[in-house]
């Protein structure tokens, strides 16, 4: 891979602006019209016509920092008789004042602010004075010697008696197909349908890519992901998994996916997470209890080793004590107390036929400070002493 097939990967992720290089190919022209430019009259800069135009007149020794009216920017700069452009960006965040008052100096109506502001927050923010230092370590790379800048603010081509805006701005049908992918997403978790989820997935992933101008920057990767976490969340709350065991499962994976190294691999965490959690709805709802007790048995699960009442356990069910300790007796057939003292001793004899840990660490890791009372529930649950019961597996 040579400087610039590495710049072309490099500078998205490290500034969020998109890095276009021009060959003479009719067609990146024609892409990057198609993805940038919102309004052809104000915007000819980013038409084929006015890039053409501009690269038959621009220098080999100028970094060019380009203004339009419509408030973004493109720094540019040829060499080897390559055109590098980056951006185009925005300097500050969405502002509807500023908004406003720009397109009221276009001439343009009130009617258009949301297509701009569907334009406009696609772009990345980046402060022009990266922009041209980024240019400059590009082009000092590439070679052709020293440069200087130069700042092109570029007008309106001539006059028209209406402005026109991009349609793809103004389709509320693509707006809708991404809602309704998101939805049966949604749906798709909370039906614990993995293989639907993940499709859904996809599908939404290939229609963004044509819809948005985004870069592919660690910054997006990562908000992108954190959309995916929500709807999966969301999805499963829907299908009855419990909070506490989502957020069990969503924090493990919100951690792994901040330090992936790769888009591949972030992707590939979500597609664990969406299993995970499509899975732990399948198996909710094969126990046949009700949500309010599956709330309880996973606040149980996850805080194994603190000490924990009844009533923390039913209030974390969202019902009252006496009608949760009621409903848990009949689904379950055993009280709370006997329940919690199986599943803390089920992850003692673990821990006594596996490890090396000693019986006083074991016991206070499944939650009981006192080795006799432990010791006395284990071998009500067992027959047997936590002693006994490591030597006959580890004899």
């Amino acid at each position: 891979m040579d400087f610039l097939e590495s710049a072309a990967v490099l500078v998205p992720v490290l500034t969020g602006m998109a890095l276009t290089v021009y060959r003479g190919e009719p067609d990146t022209l024609c892409q990057f019209e198609e993805q940038c430019c919102f309004s052809s009259q104000l915007q000819n800069i980013y038409t084929v016509q006015g890039l053409q135009a501009f690269f038959r007149k621009g220098a080999e020794d100028r970094i060019y920092d380009l203004e339009e009216p419509m408030g973004t920017r493109l720094a540019a700069f040829k060499a080897g008789g390559e055109w590098i452009l980056l951006g185009p960006y925005v300097e500050t965040g969405w502002s509807v004042q500023a908004a406003r008052l720009l397109l009221a100096g276009q001439g343009a109506s009130e009617s258009v602010l949301p297509m701009y502001k569907a334009y406009r927050c696609k772009l990345p923010i980046v402060m022009q004075e990266l922009a041209v230092r980024t240019a400059f370590v590009l082009a000092e790379n590439l070679g052709g010697g020293a440069r200087a800048v130069e700042t092109v603010r570029t007008g309106v081509q001539g006059r028209h008696a209406s402005l026109t805006f991009s349609e793809r701005y103004a389709d509320a049908e693509e707006v809708n197909r991404r809602y309704q992918l998101e939805d049966r997403l949604v749906e798709a978790v909370s039906e614990g349908d993995a293989g639907k989820a993940h499709w859904t997935w996809k599908e939404n992933g290939k229609f963004l890519s044509g819809l948005r101008f985004m870069s592919d920057s660690r910054q997006d990767q990562l908000a992108g992901a954190a959309i995916m976490r929500t709807l999966i969340r969301t999805g499963a709350k829907q299908g009855g998994l419990s909070p506490v065991r989502i957020d069990s499962i969503s924090q493990e994976y919100a951690q792994r996916m901040k330090h992936a190294g790769s888009k591949e691999e972030l992707n590939r965490l979500i597609v664990e997470m969406n299993g995970r959690m499509c899975e732990a709805v399948r198996e909710r709802r094969r126990t046949g209890l009700s949500p309010a007790v599956q709330r309880g048995l996973d606040y149980m699960q996850i805080n194994l080793s603190k000490s924990m009442t009844t009533e923390e356990i039913a209030r974390a069910s969202g019902e009252r004590k006496r009608n949760f300790v009621n409903r848990f007796c009949r689904e379950t057939g055993m009280t709370v107390k006997a329940y919690l003292a199986v599943m803390r001793c089920g992850i003692a004899a673990q821990l006594l036929a596996d490890g090396d840990a000693s019986i006083q660490e074991i016991a206070a890791y499944v939650g009981y400070t006192d080795n006799n009372y432990f010791s006395k529930v284990f071998r009500a649950n067992f027959g047997m002493t936590p002693q006994a019961y490591r030597g006959l597996h580890k004899g």
